[in-house]
């Protein structure tokens, strides 16, 4: 009866840790955010202008050189993001909050995108 008053507690224990923390080493979701936008913004250049671009000859090499630099510029390597995109890939209810934000974002940026312009009509200035 002692043993299964210890097994209780330790399942008790376990089953209570927090969900929503992510560990140490991982990327946090707001900066991953941040570097996933960035990540699929050159993916979508990368398919919509380097694939067209017939003076490219190593568009692989290219598209390579963007995400180094993506990396570079969030200060981080390329094996935390693939270990980072690992750990979301493994916990979907964080990666579905992260997901549902970006498409938020494209969605706010094409409606602002496509706006109508207002025009503006010149004024005509009195000659004197």
């Amino acid at each position: 009866m002692k043993q299964f008053g210890v097994f209780f507690l330790l399942i008790c224990l376990v089953s209570c840790s927090n969900r929503t923390s992510v560990p140490k080493e991982i990327i946090p979701p707001d900066s991953m955010q941040v570097i996933l936008k960035d990540v699929i913004m050159a993916d979508q250049f990368s398919s919509g202008y380097l694939s067209k671009d017939s003076l490219k000859y190593n568009k692989i090499k290219t598209n390579q050189d963007l995400l180094e630099a993506i990396f570079k510029i969030h200060r981080i390597s390329r094996e935390s993001f693939h270990q980072s995109l690992l750990f979301y890939e493994s916990r979907p209810d964080l990666n579905k909050k992260m997901f549902d934000s970006l498409s938020a974002y494209a969605n706010r940026r094409r409606v602002e995108l496509y706006a109508p312009k207002p025009v503006v009509k010149p004024v005509a200035l009195p000659v004197q």
